[in-house]
């Protein structure tokens, strides 16, 4: 399919979730990485967390890029299991890395709790996807897929989850004496606010060009804040500091 076989919405909608995926996962990877070299389960949970905080735009971006190249696109099938599957393994990724740094002491307790939600309701997505796909999402135009209250609220849940425990945990690291550090809550605040704010507007289907673009910057603009909140360059923070 040429480029001009596309809506403008279409266009800026599938090519900036690429961009927002591409970031999303080379961000992810990288801090994960750092697993190898420090031996910190943490660092392996925060990138994962992030990459599949990011699977609810994996669909729009293979999608773009099958139709683009191969004139094919992904079924509605394909969309809900990658739209919705990833998410309480997102959740329960972030808590763990959140309980381990934030509260060390209360780690196992934070973890039981959201393991009752996250495991039933994965269980639970699974089955609805076997027996009946339209209990977790039906298709209202097309390329665009509306979630059912149960795969909506649950992803509601997650945004608000992820944007709580995002704030408390800037708010520590703002709150340090060390000036890199509060550099890196600053980041991290921005990080889960555009997050937030992107992914909960994304969760309606929206026609409007300017909005389109405006959510999916937002979620490209997180992600480069999120990895900023870890790996903050030193002749970068030095400078922030002077300023």
């Amino acid at each position: 399919m040429i480029l001009q076989n596309f809506t403008q919405v279409e266009l800026v909608r599938g090519f900036l979730s690429f961009i927002f995926v591409v970031i999303s996962f080379i961000i992810g990877t990288k801090i994960s990485l750092n697993y190898f070299h420090y031996k910190v389960k943490q660092y392996l949970t925060l990138g994962l967390s992030w990459i599949f905080l990011s699977a609810s735009w994996w669909w729009p971006t293979f999608n773009f890029i099958f139709l683009l190249f191969f004139n094919l696109g992904l079924d509605n099938f394909t969309y809900l299991i990658l739209a919705n599957v990833f998410i309480p393994i997102a959740i329960l990724c972030w808590i763990y890395s959140f309980s381990t740094l934030v509260y060390p002491h209360f780690k196992t307790q934070i973890m039981i709790a959201f393991s009752v939600i996250c495991i039933p309701y994965e269980i639970l997505l699974i089955i609805f996807l076997i027996i009946n796909p339209e209990l977790v999402g039906v298709e209202i135009s097309p390329n665009i897929i509306q979630r059912t209250p149960l795969t909506f609220y649950f992803a509601i849940f997650a945004i608000v989850i992820a944007f709580t425990t995002g704030i408390i945990f800037a708010k520590k690291s703002m709150n340090s004496e060390d000036p890199k550090i509060r550099w890196k809550g600053r980041f991290l605040l921005i990080a889960f606010i555009f997050f937030t704010f992107g992914a909960a507007m994304d969760s309606f289907s929206w026609e409007n060009l300017i909005l389109v673009f405006i959510i999916r910057l937002l979620l490209i603009l997180s992600s480069i804040n999120y990895y900023l909140g870890f790996f903050l360059p030193d002749s970068f923070a030095d400078r922030l500091i002077k300023e």
